[in-house]
């Protein structure tokens, strides 16, 4: 869906997602030692702003221009750095503690590409966190893309990944409406300790 799709939908329908952070977002960054952060496909700004409030530095970036105005006059005192911009071709000024990209949905190649050249931006010990909704969800669950060619299995987030500490790569279940969803989480960190030789 190209920008202008989206700037539509912001304007039908303002925070379509609703204010707080997804509960896997949540669960995930609890507790994290806050630093420097990028929200990518930050959409209204729920994440970036949970993390702006939790004490991190936020760079948050979506293509909608609609959606980052009403992310910027939602909360305007915010530390926050909203920034109109294509995910795919979008880079930090410089290293980050954090890459967050939360239900981003790309074909599965780009979005490998997208998530490979996130972990580069990764400072060290820095995490990279997707949550999507999975492949297996199209299949299995309700709700989400009814593309399935931007929809995200293990096998396609798995070569993202390589050259990282993975600590979680795995299919998240969450009760909706009348049925479950099947989301797709790759939690993973730039590794501190130095490789053998």
């Amino acid at each position: 869906m190209d920008a202008a799709a989206w700037d539509a939908r912001y304007r039908d329908r303002p925070d379509p997602w609703g204010s707080e952070p997804a509960d896997t977002v949540r669960q995930r960054l609890a507790g994290a030692a806050p630093g420097r952060a990028v929200d990518l496909a930050c959409g209204d700004g729920r994440h970036a702003r949970w993390l702006a409030r939790a004490g991190w530095t936020v760079t948050a970036v979506d293509h909608s221009a609609v959606a980052i105005e009403q992310a910027r006059d939602r909360d305007p005192e915010a530390r926050i750095g909203w920034q109109v911009g294509d995910v795919v071709d979008w880079e930090p000024a410089g290293e980050v503690d954090l890459v967050l990209l939360a239900f981003l949905h790309l074909p599965t190649e780009h979005l490998q590409a997208l998530l490979t050249r996130a972990a580069g931006w990764l400072a060290p010990g820095g995490r990279l966190l997707y949550l999507g909704h999975s492949i297996e969800n199209y299949h299995r669950g309700v709700g989400g893309p009814p593309d399935p060619a931007i929809l995200p299995g293990i096998a396609d987030l798995a070569p993202a990944a390589a050259g990282l500490r993975v600590d979680a790569l795995e299919h998240v279940r969450h009760p909706q409406g009348d049925g479950t969803a099947v989301d797709i989480l790759l939690d993973a960190s730039r590794w501190d300790l130095p490789e053998h030789r």
